[in-house]
């Protein structure tokens, strides 16, 4: 449930449909039908109890539903991916296509600053716009990890017991995740494709993560997480970044933003979503030695202080863009309202 005074973040904004279940924590079993395939020597090197990857693809999709059902919608696991590859969609000339379809819907400002008809722009000036438009971009960024980040934290966190282990030796990096483009370029869904992860690559997340400290969710959880953040989340930004004129640490206010709105959604019991803030947003590098790229990506404010739901650090830009508006907790706006509280 989320925490009193926190707003839902953009992409909740642009549906009305966005809102996860405030179901509580799924207590049907719903591994109990896992079968186990055969116990001979596979490929990947492992060998006993191997799951059957079609009956995990639809207990953790049956537990998405019940969770959160506006993402159900929009994220499934599957072993037969059709959507694009991260490979495929991140081809330049596949992206721009994807920018300029949806540069449709949010054309440029006229310098009058009143919307011009889409049907009126030059195909050139929406070309333009497409690849040189930061507001452009991060919104198109927004809709992506706005589909993503919340089912993979449900996957992390709030799946069964009973599906924890088999999952942590699924692959999550960024290749197995499939986007299925909607008609207005922008980001419609994913699939998740179930494949296990080589046994030295599983052997290793565990030893890179040791360390890591735990006082709520059990360890193998928490280094899924971390594991995640560092083999998902890095490489798409970089990819990102490597597409548009939009900076890194626009992608992580938006990162952080939106893992600390769904954590507040996930009903948590508070110290969990304590510890997470500390461990997501106040840790500097992980107890691997990495940076951590979520570092003071938000404001986290105590409940008491003035505008304590406004944690946006980075504007969003998306004002700049026509049939857009300026978020009610605009980090702009706050800066103004201070600005004047101090002249007065």
């Amino acid at each position: 449930m989320a925490r009193q005074g926190e707003s839902a973040p953009a992409l909740v904004k642009l549906s009305s449909e966005t809102k996860p279940s405030r179901t509580k924590h799924c207590k049907t079993k719903c591994a109990q039908s896992l079968g186990t395939a055969s116990t001979k020597q596979t490929a990947l090197g492992l060998t006993k109890n191997q799951m059957d990857l079609t009956q995990v693809a639809k207990a953790f999709n049956q537990q998405l539903a019940l969770r959160a059902p506006f993402y159900a919608q929009h994220f499934v696991a599957t072993t037969k991916p059709q959507g694009l590859s991260i490979d495929t969609w991140s081809q330049p000339a596949v992206y721009q296509q994807l920018l300029l379809d949806f540069a449709k819907a949010y054309p440029p400002l006229a310098k009058t600053t009143s919307p011009i008809p889409s049907e009126n722009i030059p195909e050139q000036i929406l070309l333009s716009h497409s690849h040189n438009s930061k507001a452009l971009h991060s919104l198109w960024g927004q809709w992506y990890f706005g589909l993503l980040v919340p089912p993979m934290l449900e996957w992390i966190i709030n799946v069964p017991h009973s599906l924890a282990s088999p999952l942590e030796q699924i692959d999550i990096a960024p290749k197995y995740f499939y986007l299925r483009p909607h008609d207005s370029g922008r980001v419609a869904g994913f699939e998740f494709q179930l494949t296990l992860a080589p046994t030295t690559q599983v052997k290793t997340a565990i030893v890179k993560a040791a360390r890591v400290k735990t006082t709520v969710l059990t360890p193998p959880r928490e280094r899924q997480l971390i594991q995640w953040i560092q083999s998902h989340l890095i490489p798409s930004v970089k990819r990102l970044i490597g597409l548009s004129p939009t900076p890194a640490k626009l992608y992580w206010s938006h990162l952080g933003y939106l893992i600390h709105w769904y954590l507040g959604e996930m009903a948590l019991p508070n110290i969990g979503f304590e510890h997470f803030k500390k461990l997501l947003f106040n840790t500097k590098a992980f107890e691997d030695g990495e940076v951590n790229p979520l570092y003071n990506s938000i404001n986290l404010l105590p409940a008491s202080a003035a505008h304590a739901d406004n944690i946006r650090r980075v504007c969003c830009l998306r004002y700049q863009l026509v049939n857009s508006h300026r978020c009610g907790d605009c980090p702009l706006a706050t800066r103004v309202q201070a600005k004047r509280a101090a002249q007065a």
